[in-house]
C-alpha cells in the first residue's frame, strides 16, 4: 500500500497515556494530509479523550479498559458495527492485545518485537521496523510503513484544540509579565526530582526574574502531595494548581506559560505541543526516546552519567530502551543546571 492508494477507512488503537497520545497526533495529521478522503477512527479511552477532543477530520471511538471477561463480549458487539481497511495496533499490552482479535479489519499492523510486550504479534498481522527513535518517530512509523512520505522532524504537527472561552480563562491566570509552569511529578517517583530541588529553583527563579510561579498537574496523591512539598518549602509564594484543571485548561494554561520545567511526563509534550520551551529534566531514560520533541535544546538529560554510576557500563553500551532504575539517579541533575537553562529563555 502506497500514499497513492488510500485505504477507505482507518483505525488507530490507543488509549493511554497523555503524553503517548499526544506524540501520536503527529502520525494522525501526515495521514490526514496525505489520504484527505481516508476516514479515521481513533479508538481511545475516556481518561485521554478531552485532551484530544476537537482534533478535526477524526472520529473517536471511547471505549472503557476492559477488567472482566464479560468486558470483552462487550467491546466484541461494539466492533461488530465497524469494519476498517487497516487496525493501527498501537498499545501493547495484554490488556490491550487481547482486544484486537475483536475489531474487524483486513490488516492490523502493530510494532516490531522490541517494542512490543505481551504476545503482542500473535494478534497482530504485521510489524513496522525495529529502529531506535523518539516515540513520536515510533509512532509515525507506521504511516511511513504504509507508504506516506513522512513530515520532517520540525514539520510535525502537534495539533491541540482549545476554544476561545478556555485560552481566554488561561490568560486570566497570568499575574506578572513573566510566568513559569512546574509540573513536578512524573508517575514514578524514580523519574521525580525531589522537592527541595524545585523550591530552590522556585526562589532563585522569583528573584531573578520576578516572575509568576504556576505548579501544575493531575489529582494523584502522589502530584497532590508533592505539591504541597514544593510550595512548604519555598520561599515565596506559588500558584498551586495541581489537581484543579481540567485537560483543555492544562493544554491552554501550558500554552500561555513562557517555560515549562518537567521531568518525562505527559505534560511536558503538552507544551511542546503549544509551542512553550520546555526544560527537561531526563536521567532515569534518554531523553532522545521521550523528551521534548523538535525543541531539544532546553532539555538537561544526565541519561548518560547515570547509565555510568548506576548501571557500571558505558553510556555507549546502553540500550535504546534501557532504563536506570535507580531512586538517586534524578540527583545527577543539579539546581543550577535549570537556573542555567532558565536564563537562556528568561
Amino acid at each position: 500500500m502506497t500514499s497513492n492508494t488510500s485505504p477507505k477507512h482507518i483505525a488507530f488503537f490507543r488509549l493511554s497515556a497523555l503524553g503517548d497520545v499526544v506524540l501520536a497526533i503527529p502520525m494522525i495529521r501526515a495521514m490526514q494530509s496525505a489520504w484527505p478522503d481516508c476516514k479515521i477512527t481513533w479508538i481511545t479511552s475516556s481518561a485521554v479523550y478531552p485532551m484530544l477532543e476537537g482534533l478535526p477530520g477524526v472520529e473517536f471511538l471511547v471505549i472503557p479498559k476492559p477488567q472482566k471477561i464479560k468486558d470483552y463480549m462487550s467491546l466484541r458487539k461494539l466492533f461488530k458495527q465497524y469494519e476498517f481497511d487497516v487496525l493501527i495496533a498501537a498499545q501493547a499490552s495484554f490488556r490491550t492485545n487481547l482486544i484486537y482479535p475483536h475489531i474487524n479489519a483486513k490488516r492490523k499492523i502493530g510494532f516490531d518485537n522490541g517494542r512490543a510486550k505481551d504476545l503482542h504479534s500473535w494478534f497482530v498481522k504485521e510489524q513496522i521496523p525495529s529502529r531506535d527513535e523518539h516515540l513520536a518517530e515510533g509512532f509515525m512509523g507506521f504511516a511511513d510503513y504504509l507508504g506516506i512520505n513522512v513530515p520532517a522532524k520540525a514539520d510535525y504537527d502537534f495539533f491541540l484544540y482549545t476554544n476561545e472561552e478556555t485560552q481566554t480563562w488561561a490568560k486570566a491566570q497570568r499575574k506578572k509579565p513573566k510566568m513559569l509552569a512546574i509540573n513536578a511529578a512524573a508517575s514514578k517517583a524514580e523519574r521525580t526530582w525531589k522537592a527541595e530541588h524545585y523550591a530552590q529553583v522556585i526562589d532563585q527563579a522569583i528573584e531573578r526574574w520576578d516572575c509568576q510561579v504556576v505548579l501544575t498537574g493531575g489529582p494523584a496523591k502522589n502530584e497532590l502531595d508533592l505539591a504541597a512539598d514544593i510550595e512548604s518549602l519555598c520561599q515565596h509564594p506559588v500558584d498551586n494548581m495541581v489537581g484543579k484543571t481540567k485537560h483543555k485548561e492544562i493544554v491552554a494554561l501550558l500554552g500561555e506559560a513562557d517555560a515549562l520545567i518537567a521531568p518525562d511526563t505527559g505534560p511536558t509534550h503538552i507544551a511542546v505541543a503549544m509551542g512553550t520551551p520546555v526544560i527537561g529534566l531526563y536521567a532515569v531514560a534518554r531523553s532522545g526516546l521521550s523528551g521534548p520533541y523538535q525543541e531539544p535544546s532546553y532539555t538537561i538529560d544526565k541519561y548518560p552519567e547515570a547509565v555510568g554510576k548506576y548501571l557500571g557500563k558505558p553510556f555507549s553500551e546502553a540500550k535504546w530502551h534501557e532504563r536506570v532504575h535507580h531512586q538517586d539517579a534524578m540527583d545527577l541533575i543539579t539546581e543550577q543546571d535549570v537556573v542555567d537553562r532558565l536564563s537562556n529563555i528568561f
